[in-house]
């Protein structure tokens, strides 16, 4: 088993968070006075590379999709691909990889193109860049960081990204189930910059919903002069009643609320977290929930957004921050991989950081998130928490990892049953099985909160190279920050809550002659791709866990008996 899990038990999880509680607030005094930002937080990196030229004459060169008849994997297809952006002129790094499942599509947002699969064939039937999607949904242009969701409840989809300005959020509704059919849109001011300079930057801009809102979470940079460099200067919580976007008409912001915190680093910065998520629910109330990498501790923080309805989130108010108290961990550093040939490129790859890169989720009163995280081995894991909901109290607690591997980039979806997959990728310096992979593993939630591992690794897809870097070409050392990511995603089908969706990235081939691409001149090549799971055992699985259990049983009962002949013969 790769899942290597130190899952507390809910009595240790008691003690646990009361000795938490009580250095919390010995280290709540020191950030109130030191205020120490995690660094990587401080500065704006580069969302998406441009890639001039360095384009190819094939069509791209697909992967077939696959079925199966048996196990946990359903079927696969390739998604976008580099090829795919760069066929429009929108050739970018990273993918930022993003999909949802639909009724009877698969949707796909990246850098550069949109695509629509078929779900039961895996066929594509729409591919368009991202500027002619927003067009056609009313929108000039768009910036990339793309995010998609499918509103079950309503059976419409929902897409947001960048406006054409970076500081400016856009957000479009399908007007049916369709994804091919027509779109509505509306965009507004995400961050306008500093006073009498401007030049603000409303990134990473997060997408959940629940049955009351659509939340947004921004990181929010600016220069203090013009033409300066770029800093953090907090966060912004959009809160969308969910009325004013599925409602009838056009989508709006009518009743809306942004929620801004500001961060001074001068001290006495309220902790709201960094690349805040909501959480996605399908429980009614009057609240929602926000998670997040704390911004000064090793830890994540959450809170409450109260006073909520459909209609309205004029008078809604946040709660306090929480602490949920994490085991140990660190920022992990770059990931490996086997690159026989350039020694320097074994260890490029951009793990990113402790923020949480993709969705979180509510079900049955328990939060469940993963993070990249280094717990001291110096390997990348992904660490899995499931959180009580009211209270952020941590019920569980494990990573996914194995030595001599990185993971990295989760994601992760729940259903209402506490079923769970959980999707990342694994890389490392074995030449036989170190290439960049896209892999899942599947698990049931027991009643004290933890996870038990349903599937071993599943690998979805392996990397057409061992040899990923971008910014620099075949043979050549990596040059640049070598992006990966920035996320993956998983959704649950909504024809059938026991099937999950996966998308994330893999390694194309290098874009030469020699690997199939008239005209190439030789640069790194991403590729996404596509998967569903099942989250419930075959019943052959099922039987032979049933006869396991029973044996276990008649080996209780034949040492009870026995202990208590043992105790009558003395």
């Amino acid at each position: 088993m790769s899942c290597q899990t130190d899952s507390r038990s809910p009595r240790l999880a008691r003690l646990s968070l009361l000795a938490g509680a009580v250095s919390l607030l010995a280290a709540s005094a020191a950030v109130q006075a030191e205020q120490v930002i995690k660094p990587y937080f401080l500065t704006k990196k580069p969302k998406m590379i441009t890639i001039d030229g360095d384009l190819s004459t094939d069509t791209n060169g697909a992967a077939a999709p696959k079925f199966f008849t048996s196990g946990p994997i359903r079927s696969m297809f390739e998604g976008i691909s580099q090829y795919d952006g760069a066929s429009f002129g929108r050739n970018f790094i990273p993918p930022d990889t993003n999909g949802a499942v639909g009724a009877s599509q698969y949707m796909e947002v990246s850098n550069g193109a949109y695509a629509v699969f078929d779900k039961a064939t895996g066929t594509r039937t729409a591919l368009m860049s991202d500027v002619n999607f927003w067009a056609g949904a009313g929108q000039t242009g768009a910036s990339g960081d793309s995010r998609v969701m499918y509103n079950a409840d309503a059976g419409r989809w929902i897409v947001s990204s960048f406006g054409a300005n970076v500081k400016d959020l856009q957000i479009a509704i399908s007007d049916t189930s369709d994804a091919m059919g027509s779109w509505k849109s509306v965009k507004f001011e995400g961050y306008a910059g500093l006073p009498g300079v401007g030049g603000g930057v409303a990134d990473y801009p997060t997408l959940a919903l629940d049955r009351n809102a659509v939340y947004i979470g921004t990181n929010n940079f600016a220069p203090s002069t013009p033409g300066g460099g770029y800093q953090f200067r907090g966060t912004t919580l959009n809160v969308i009643p969910m009325n004013s976007l599925f409602g009838a008409g056009a989508p709006s912001v009518a009743n809306f609320k942004q929620f801004v915190t500001p961060y001074t680093g001068s001290g006495g910065d309220v902790d709201r977290g960094y690349a805040l998520q909501g959480v996605n629910s399908s429980s009614a109330g009057s609240s929602g929930t926000v998670l997040a990498a704390s911004l000064f501790e090793w830890d994540n923080v959450g809170f409450k957004v109260n006073g909520l309805n459909a209609s309205s989130a004029a008078g809604a108010s946040l709660s306090t921050s929480v602490y949920t108290n994490m085991s140990p961990f660190v920022a992990a550093g770059p990931g490996r991989q086997p690159s026989a040939a350039i020694a320097a490129n074994r260890r490029v790859i951009d793990t990113l950081d402790d923020r949480l890169s993709s969705s979180v989720y509510e079900s049955n009163g328990r939060i469940y998130a993963v993070k990249t995280v280094d717990t001291g081995s110096d390997y990348a894991r992904i660490r899995y928490t499931v959180l009580d909901a009211d209270t952020f109290a941590i019920l569980s607690e494990g990573e996914i990892g194995q030595a001599g591997y990185d993971y990295y980039e989760g994601s992760i979806a729940v259903n209402a049953d506490g079923r769970v997959v959980i999707g990342y990728n694994r890389s490392g310096l074995d030449e036989a099985t170190g290439k960049i992979s896209f892999m899942a593993q599947t698990f049931k939630t027991l009643s004290d909160g933890s996870l038990a591992a349903v599937s071993g690794e599943l690998l979805l897809k392996e990397s057409l190279t061992d040899d990923y870097h971008n910014g620099s070409l075949f043979g050549s050392p990596a040059a640049g920050r070598q992006r990966w990511g920035d996320y993956s995603q998983v959704s649950i089908d909504p024809n059938d809550p026991n099937t999950f969706w996966l998308i994330g990235e893999f390694a194309r081939e290098y874009n030469l002659p020699e690997f199939g691409h008239p005209g190439g001149t030789g640069g790194s090549r991403w590729g996404t791709w596509i998967a569903s799971v099942s989250a419930v055992p075959e019943p052959s699985t099922w039987m032979m866990m049933i006869a396991g259990f029973a044996a276990v049983g008649c080996m209780a009962r034949r040492r009870s008996s026995g202990q208590s002949a043992a105790s009558q013969a003395a």
